[in-house]
């Protein structure tokens, strides 16, 4: 006798079993999510001051977007790959007498190793660290205007929690540093911070 089927069946609900009635998924699933958050360039107004001749107001902190999606391998580990945008840099002031207004603004691509740690059903705690990619560009009006952009690759590191209010739907709340990102070619190089609100799916 075939006792194959039988024995299939048997090994699908033992994580119904182990794991509690109500789940009703394995734990190698995709997710995707997007959202919105704070940005904070960290050092971007300590290098716009430096500038010879420059006087005015400078804003580092700006919203941000972002959008990322990953595979979780088992419950405690995922990869993960990311977009962000960082938002915006703004100076405002004269340059040597002259009026002058600078905007820096830039996004990233990440790519993520995630470890969780679940508690129960409904919510887990989660850390991040990969590579990222990251291109920027700043813009000068004075005299006349100017655009330079620039990429490259760095670092990113973060840490969350996620509340899952069904089994398919949650909320992600997470805090980010992206490390050294532009360089002095476009008149900063700054880390930045990233606090983020997130809606995601997993199927």
């Amino acid at each position: 006798m075939n006792h194959a089927p039988a024995i299939l069946v048997a090994l699908l609900c033992i994580p119904g079993t182990v794991f509690g009635q109500d789940l009703k998924r394995n734990h190698y699933e995709s997710y995707l999510g997007v959202g919105a958050g704070q940005s904070n360039l960290r050092t971007y107004c300590k290098d716009v001051d430096s500038i010879a001749g420059f006087s005015g107001t400078c804003d580092n902190s700006n919203v941000g977007l972002k959008v990322f999606g990953g595979y979780k391998i088992n419950r405690w580990a995922a990869a993960e790959l990311g977009y962000t945008n960082f938002g915006e840099g703004r100076a405002d002031g004269t340059l040597s007498g002259n009026p002058a207004v600078g905007r820096w603004q830039g996004y990233g691509i990440d790519l993520s190793a995630i470890g969780t740690l679940p508690f129960g059903q409904h919510f887990e705690m989660f850390i991040k660290g990969g590579l990222l990619y990251w291109d920027v560009k700043s813009t000068t009006t004075n005299a006349a205007s100017r655009e330079i952009s620039d990429n490259g690759f760095s670092g990113v590191v973060g840490g969350g929690a996620t509340f899952w209010f069904t089994q398919q739907a949650g909320l992600r709340l997470q805090y980010e540093r992206f490390h050294k990102v532009g360089d002095s070619s476009v008149r900063a190089q700054t880390s930045i911070d990233f606090a983020s609100l997130s809606l995601v799916g997993r199927f």
